[in-house]
């Protein structure tokens, strides 16, 4: 399960981690942080299982002396005013931790969200000028948006917007009891597009 790539900001560090099922080891996964996913042994899916232990040994590597926990499946940090926010696809796990409400998304970058794109784009978003990674980048922005707020009455096609930047992309939230932006950075790892928001701005009426 090697650490792939460790990313540091002002105010946050995201970390990328590739795990293999045959170094899953279940009682070491039973011992640390037993309150992220504590029922995590009769999940039926095995690479479920295999996800939460590379989840919890990434965690280790980003942060110390911080305890994961999840609540409704949401990842939280015990009793800290640290934010964190994860993303897995098949065999890669990526997590952000930062001082300000974050996202994170990983998305193979060949991944076709033509057939979806009504259920989460608006006319208020740039024009992706049906480029199809632009599309998909636009879908991995707006999960950003969405699990740095871990609110699920956000509906992507209504209150999220994306926009385009000479230097990247920039996301906002519309929402009738709040509302806020954030700027997204969007990279590429591998055969992945991975996206996470660098601040968070609360925007007041």
């Amino acid at each position: 399960m090697p650490l792939q790539k460790i990313s540091k900001g002002t105010n946050y560090k995201v970390g990328i981690w590739e795990f293999n099922q045959d170094e899953f080891n279940l009682n070491h996964c039973k011992i640390i942080h037993p309150n992220y996913h504590k029922d995590f042994i009769d999940y039926k899916n095995e690479s479920r299982k295999w996800q939460i232990y590379g989840v919890k040994l990434l965690f280790n590597e980003l942060i110390d002396n911080e305890i994961l926990i999840s609540k409704n499946g949401i990842p939280y940090i015990e009793k800290s005013n640290k934010e964190i926010s994860i993303t897995h696809t098949k065999n890669t796990i990526a997590i952000i931790i930062a001082d300000f409400p974050c996202g994170i998304d990983i998305e193979q970058n060949n991944r076709n969200t033509l057939k979806i794109k009504h259920k989460f784009t608006n006319k208020e978003d740039f024009n992706d000028g049906s480029d199809l990674k632009e599309l998909l980048k636009k879908w991995c922005i707006k999960e950003v948006l969405y699990k740095s707020k871990k609110d699920n009455s956000v509906l992507f096609n209504n209150h999220l917007i994306v926009k385009k930047k000479s230097d990247g992309y920039k996301g906002f939230c519309s929402h009738p009891n709040f509302s806020f932006s954030s700027n997204i950075k969007v990279s590429n790892f591998r055969n992945y597009f991975l996206a996470f928001n660098t601040d968070y701005t609360i925007i007041h009426d």
